[in-house]
């Protein structure tokens, strides 16, 4: 696995741990002699996603509540 160290490593191995699963169903369709660097390939996508990608903060429940309000009173 690539090793890039960023303050948002943490964030970033995270993310990589999540997708592992999909990443590997991916690599069983490449041939073997393949799989490695693919993999090495994929993970530096991932991680160069993350880092030019600006995540928005998810809204609180009480957030959401609001938002919810003011959609229906637009309708």
């Amino acid at each position: 696995m690539p090793h890039l160290k960023t303050k948002n490593a943490p964030f970033q191995q995270e993310i990589l741990d999540m997708l592992q699963p999909k990443i590997h169903a991916v690599l069983r369709q490449t041939h073997p002699q393949e799989r490695e660097d693919l993999k090495q390939e994929i993970h530096l996508m991932i991680i160069h996603t993350i880092q030019t990608k600006k995540f928005k903060k998810a809204p609180s429940f009480f957030g959401l509540v609001e938002i919810e309000k003011l959609n229906q009173n637009q309708s």
